[in-house]
Formats: C-alpha cells, structure tokens, sequence
C-alpha cells in the first residue's frame, strides 16, 4: 500500500506546529540551567506542538526508548495504588512528563543545522550559568575556590548540571573531522564547564565527569586516551602528595582519600542505604511507593541524632525503595538502554564525513550518560528535576542525529532547512 500523501491544509499545520516546537525545544535547552519554570513550560509547548504534528501525519522519531520509558511508567502507574500514600504518588507521577523531553528535541534533531542550532542553545546557557556563578566571587574580592559553586538551584543539581554540559563540550573537542579552531572552542567550553564542576564541590560531579570523558576518549581516540591515562596515573602515584598539598583547602578535603573516609558524607549514605535495604526486604514488590521517605525513614534506620533526607542519595537504591525489585529493574533498563543504543549510532554516524555535528552529539550523549548513570550511584538524581530535563534533553538531541532521519525527511522539514 502507498503511504498517505498529508492534505495541504494538514501539511501547514504541521509546519507551523514543527517551527514552534523547534523553537521551544531551543529554549529547553537554553533555559534548564537556571530556570525549572521556563524549562518546563517550554517542554509543555514543545510536546504540544510534537502531538499536534502528530495528529496531523508526522510521527515523533523513534529514539529506541520507546520500550523501556513505556514499561517504568506503567509499573508506576499500577503501583499507585499500594503505595503507602497513593495520593502523593499520583502527584509525583508526573515525574514522567519529563520523559518527554527525549522525543520533543530528538523530532527537531533531524539536519545538521538544526544540531548546530539546539548545541548553540545548550552551550548559551551552560556557558551563562556557569560564567556568572564564577565570576561572582572574583566581584567580591574572593577566590576561585573560597566559596561553593552553588548556581541557583544547590551544589549538587548545579554540580550535575555542568557535568553534562562539559561531557557535550568533550564530545565536540574529540573530534577529527573539525577545523583546529572549532575543537579549540568546544576545548575552552569544556575548561569552563569542568571548572565550574571542580568549584561546586561535588564529588559525584566530578567522578562522573572524569567517567565519561574518559569513556569516549577511549572510544574515539583509544591511543592517546590510554597513553594520557597512563601518565596521569603515574604523575598521581610519584607526586600524589605534592599535588595535593597544593590544592586549595576546600577542595583538597573533597578529593583527598583519607579526607573523604573521615567525612561525614560516605558514612551519612551508608546508614540511609542500610535502612533501604530494610525498606526493600519488607516490601519487595511493590516497594513503599513514589512518596517522600523524610516521615518513613525513622522506621527503618537512625536514632535521635540522625539527620533524616527525603530520599536514598543513590538512583538504584532509592528505584527500589519506591518501586521495588521489578522497578528497579525497569528503572535500570530505561537509565543503561541508552548507552547501547548510542554506541550503535555512533557506528554508524562516524564514517558519515557529512554529519561531524551528529557525531559530536552522539559521543558527548555517551559521556552524558556515563557520567550521569556514575553520578547517579551517590545522588538521587533521577528524581532531580533539574538535572534530568537536561539529560533528558540532551539524550534526545543524540538519539534524534542518526537513523536514517536526514535520506527521509519529509518535506516538510526539506522545506524548513532550506
């Protein structure tokens, strides 16, 4: 059978609903690092527009995520019911519109234009936010390192934040197929953003940065990659101690290993993932519910010193707790899923010389990945909503580079990128 040939009428109105969600899709991206509000109006119009070009014969690209987001979201939605507040976990299911940040920038992801376009919008406001919050201190006659990168939202989000911005900036500066001058902009992107990490403070952060540009690293250049390693790890093992020593103070007591088995954080977590563990044994099926923990915690752990949190600091501990084993076993498909399917699209996208911007989202979408699923070990960052529109954001833009998406477009979007 022949594919239906949309009306004119049709065809407009899916053109106009393509340029909007174009547009807000730019803002998502732009907006994410200072502005949960903005971000979130600018996903709903963006997924507005996406159903109404629906509606009207374009379908949303398939990013391969279909399965695994379809699948946690309805294990949330059945376990509303057990939950031990069930009207509370219905309100934190919209957790799950966030989800749609990964269709809205991969429909508009389709030329390298358009990449270009939705990168300037993430550098413009990973870049602003980052540059403001370092340049503050300097105004005020303070160091780099005498106060903690906080941003507008906390150390933490802002720390994770950057982190993926400077895993998208290293995905830019691996590349070969670009001019000296493009990686060097890309190279002073990534200094900017990996600082901004150091100044936050936040050890997650910066383990999970140092992760994923190490893991596209070895992929893109295994040579140089192995051989810098190589030299960091001797350097680290001869002058460990004179490195360290120089180091400003705050920082020195977030990287320093004796420092950081002393601090309170690590034996913080472990007390709250013990009482996790005590919540999944006595329900681990169902788990408690998508409900805050800060009133169930005293049940399962602590005493009258201990400082409770409303959430398991780690993204697998607190998807049990929530969901229990089944879901934590849906969350880890929809958090490992794409990995793969990046690894395969960059197979195939890196002997395409047409497509050098496809190839640069698709490696720093890996690096965003890596870090953010080796971050995500300490924090709870999936229920950070902050931090996983951009992710989210970003995985969309990678997925939406590569499948065949540029030889088929239709005319629609032919008609947009001229």
């Amino acid at each position: 059978m022949s594919a239906t040939v949309p009306s004119p009428r049709r065809l407009r109105i899916s053109q106009t609903a393509e340029k909007f969600q174009f547009g807000f899709a730019l803002l998502l991206l732009a907006s994410g690092w200072f502005s949960i509000a903005v971000s979130q109006i600018a996903l709903g119009v963006g997924l507005l527009a996406l159903l109404i070009r629906w509606a009207n014969g374009a379908a949303p690209v398939r990013t391969g995520l279909e399965w695994p987001a379809m699948a946690l979201a309805f294990w949330a939605l059945v376990m509303i019911p057990l939950s031990a507040d069930p009207g509370l976990s219905a309100v934190y299911y919209k957790r799950f519109y966030l989800f749609s940040a990964i269709w809205v920038t991969a429909s508009v992801a389709g030329t390298e234009r358009r990449r270009l376009a939705l990168l300037a919008a993430l550098a413009l406001g990973a870049l602003a936010t980052s540059l403001y919050w370092q340049i503050s201190p300097l105004v005020q006659g303070k160091g780099l390192f005498d106060t903690r990168l906080r941003g507008i939202f906390n150390p933490m989000t802002t720390g994770a934040l950057l982190m993926m911005g400077a895993c998208a900036a290293a995905g830019f500066v691996i590349l070969t197929r670009r001019t000296l001058r493009w990686r060097g902009i890309a190279g002073a992107a990534l200094v900017t953003l990996a600082l901004g990490v150091v100044q936050t403070f936040t050890r997650s952060a910066l383990l999970g940065l140092s992760v994923g540009v190490l893991l596209i690293g070895l992929i893109r250049r295994p040579r140089l990659t192995g051989a810098v390693l190589a030299a960091l790890l001797l350097v680290g093992i001869v002058f460990r101690g004179p490195v360290l020593d120089r180091l400003p103070d705050r920082l020195e007591k977030r990287v320093r290993p004796g420092q950081i088995a002393e601090s309170a954080s690590p034996s913080i977590r472990i007390e709250m993932w013990r009482g996790g563990w005590r919540m999944i044994q006595a329900h681990p099926l169902t788990g408690v519910g998508d409900v805050g923990l800060l009133d169930l915690a005293p049940q399962y752990y602590g005493d009258a010193d201990t400082k409770y949190y409303g959430h398991m600091h780690s993204n697998p501990v607190h998807l049990a707790v929530i969901w229990g084993v089944p879901g934590l076993l849906l969350g880890v498909w929809f958090l490992l899923a794409p990995g793969w399917i990046l690894w395969r699209r960059w197979r195939k996208v890196r002997s395409d010389v047409a497509r050098p911007v496809a190839e640069g989202w698709i490696l720093g979408a890996l690096a965003a990945w890596a870090a953010f699923n080796v971050a995500g070990l300490t924090e709870w960052y999936f229920g950070d909503a902050e931090s996983m529109l951009i992710y989210l954001g970003l995985l969309g833009c990678a997925l939406g580079a590569w499948g065949g998406s540029d030889e088929n477009e239709s005319k629609e979007n032919d008609v947009l990128a001229k």
